[in-house]
């Protein structure tokens, strides 16, 4: 019953980023910090990951739009084919 809550680092990461966005279950958080216990680097791992989901939000970054995204893929594609024909 006990080996049910032991997860290897790969998991132990992925529950950390999910907790970092409320998405992980009581579950997920209790294997996790279980895990982090007895791992140093899971443990520094999840400092830095806490440190730059901090600075993001601070930062007060915003999604950009689609529309704009396809903007700049369509000006990327134009240079990059002006490029080649030269």
């Amino acid at each position: 019953m006990l080996r049910n809550f032991f997860i290897d680092c790969s998991k132990a990461a992925n529950c950390c980023d999910k907790a970092q966005y409320n998405e992980a279950s009581r579950i997920e958080k209790l294997k996790m910090r279980l895990h982090r216990f007895f791992c140093e680097r899971c443990q520094n791992y999840t400092k830095k990951n806490t440190k730059l989901t901090k600075l993001i939000r601070k930062a007060n970054l915003k999604p950009c739009p689609e529309e704009e995204k396809q903007q700049w893929r369509k000006k990327i594609e134009n240079e990059l084919s002006k490029s080649n024909s030269v």
